[in-house]
């Protein structure tokens, strides 16, 4: 029955949703989508006589849990109904539509919102009064408690195969294949060259390693999903034999809860070898993948949204650099979106600073503590300790540091201008209540959704590294026969002879400069910043090919900025 029934004698639009947790069987002509919608079809029919009408849209999320709102389908459904296109959703099972308790009151409140109701065929209920709202919330719960109990079989029944050294699924480790029965065979083409790796690792280094197969001619293992996708087909790496090498897999064993377990598979190595092979691997490459001496790995993303690697860069063999590098992404592929690289010293350092800079101004760390809703007198206390945490985080060692950012910092983003961190209120409060001993860790007892808030600290800085090549954005010359516009190139001479006029005469002002050329001030200075056009903008110019419609009054009297990619914008480019 539905939540609030709808005025007579109005067309009432119903949409039906449909979910499946899985993309098993979609792809057949009977499906449980197909089932759900056949039911629902058949109740919207049956309301004919309260002038129910079905809406054309469909509305069906395959393969989509419903522990999560995260749904596109859901998420249009949620849009039309914001625009006043829809007045009840019909449904299977209220957990068709959400299995946690508190997103269903989310939507719920949505719903209620924008005066819209919802119908659940199979579960007959009146919400009007408090018995049945009571029974809503009864069946939600158990709706959630099955969804975490289905979890937790899930999770026991990979830890019990993990603990039996059995393969728990996904794509089988390179040197493997998978056989019928499920288990892992050695892969008669990778299985030599992932012997011959360990072998030759201690004498070569992994790009060494990684040049002479690429020579030969051999790429990445190509493999299709169950989609139909194909991948793989690419060149070997030297991170791609660092993680060959570091897997205990070729050793026989698995890596299962900080033990080593016996796996059921032929190894490819003895265990003397792979743990001979670790120590030259952590001797050469000491910083590569240490949590500790990289505080941010783990937390760091770029603007797109992929986490950032630590990659160390050697100079010789006494110095080596560290860079936080954007992890390959199938989907970037083709596009303009290229892998950021960031110095990890400074992004490091910077963080630190940012976090530091928070917990020492009073004004932002009131605002982070008042938004959890703590309005007493513990709330002053808190804020009177902030200059006292802020001196802990400067005398923090780097296992100290990692822990800390962990708990207060569950993530970062840096873009091309500044560095992003979204800090937690809630562990932010508990560190200002820290009394300083041991080390400060992430809270076991993580509070409920929408019991903490999150707070966005912003730290201007241009920490990219896009290309380790220096480029400028100057495309090559034009043909011959461009007609050039004398006029601007003229205004680009001019600026530059200005511009060695004025270092050459530093002692005077800018006022005594211009009254020397015979000019005012403010054309002077205008004059000055034609210089600080983007290379190509100027190359253009003198090549005859900036766009026809651009004049001398655009770039002198304009609006310029600094930001070469606005300047284009700006001037048609």
């Amino acid at each position: 029955m539905a939540v609030r029934a709808p005025i007579e004698n109005r067309m009432v639009r119903c949409a039906i949703y449909t979910r499946k947790s899985t993309d098993r069987g979609l792809e057949k002509e009977v499906n449980s989508l197909a089932t759900q919608r056949g039911v629902c079809e058949a109740y919207i029919k049956c309301q004919s006589h309260r002038n129910w009408v079905e809406v054309p849209h469909r509305y069906d999320d395959g393969g989509y849990s419903g522990g999560s709102l995260e749904r596109p389908a859901l998420r249009q459904m949620l849009t039309d109904i914001e625009a006043g296109r829809i007045d009840v959703v019909v449904l299977y099972k209220i957990d068709r539509l959400s299995r946690s308790l508190t997103d269903f009151v989310r939507l719920m409140d949505v719903l209620d919102k924008y005066g819209a109701s919802f119908v659940s065929v199979t579960q007959t209920f009146d919400t009007s009064d408090s018995m049945g709202r009571l029974v809503l919330n009864i069946l939600l719960t158990f709706a959630q408690f099955e969804r975490e109990l289905m979890s937790d079989r899930v999770r026991d029944k990979k830890a019990a195969m993990r603990r039996k050294g059995l393969f728990t699924g996904g794509i089988p480790p390179v040197g493997y294949r998978r056989g019928k029965s499920g288990k892992l065979l050695v892969d008669p083409e990778w299985g030599p060259i992932v012997r011959e790796i360990f072998e030759r690792f201690p004498d070569l280094s992994a790009r060494q390693l990684s040049l002479d197969l690429q020579s030969r001619g051999i790429v990445s293992r190509r493999y299709k999903t169950r989609d139909g996708n194909m991948y793989g087909g690419q060149r070997i790496w030297p991170r791609t034999i660092l993680s060959i090498i570091a897997n205990p897999i070729y050793a026989g064993f698995f890596f299962h809860r900080d033990e080593f377990v016996k796996a059921e598979v032929e190894p490819l190595v003895t265990r003397e070898q792979w743990d001979l092979v670790q120590e030259i691997a952590k001797t050469r490459y000491p910083q590569a993948r240490d949590p500790v001496a990289n505080f941010l790995l783990g937390i760091l993303h770029d603007e797109t949204g992929r986490r950032m690697k630590i990659q160390a860069a050697g100079i010789g063999r006494s110095r080596t650099y560290r860079y936080y590098r954007s992890e390959h992404a199938g989907w970037a592929k083709g596009t303009e979106f290229r892998r950021v690289m960031v110095e990890a010293g400074r992004v490091e350092s910077l963080a630190k600073a940012t976090l530091e800079a928070l917990l020492a101004d009073r004004i932002q760390l009131k605002q982070a503590v008042l938004s959890l809703g703590l309005y007493s007198s513990e709330t002053a206390r808190l804020l009177r300790r902030g200059q006292l945490s802020a001196r802990r985080l400067q005398l923090m060692d780097p296992v100290q540091t990692r822990e800390l950012f962990l708990a207060l910092v569950p993530r970062a983003e840096v873009t091309r201008a500044d560095l992003k961190l979204l800090v937690s209120c809630f562990e932010l409060s508990r560190f200002l209540a820290w009394d300083g001993n041991g080390i400060f860790r992430r809270s076991p007892l993580r509070p409920t959704k929408g019991g903490d808030r999150f707070r966005m600290l912003y730290a201007p800085a241009f920490l990219i590294c896009g290309h380790p090549y220096f480029a400028l954005p100057v495309h090559p010359c034009a043909e011959e026969g461009e007609t050039r516009n004398e006029g601007l190139i003229s205004l680009i001479e001019e600026a530059a002879e200005l511009r060695s006029f004025m270092l050459a005469n530093r002692k005077l002002s800018v006022g005594q400069l211009a009254q020397q050329r015979r000019m005012g001030p403010s054309t002077f200075a205008r004059m000055l910043r034609v210089n600080y056009l983007a290379p190509d903008i100027q190359a253009a110019i003198f090549d005859g090919t900036q766009p026809p419609t651009l004049t001398r009054r655009d770039i002198l009297f304009g609006s310029l900025p600094l930001d070469w990619a606005q300047q284009r914008r700006l001037l048609g480019f």
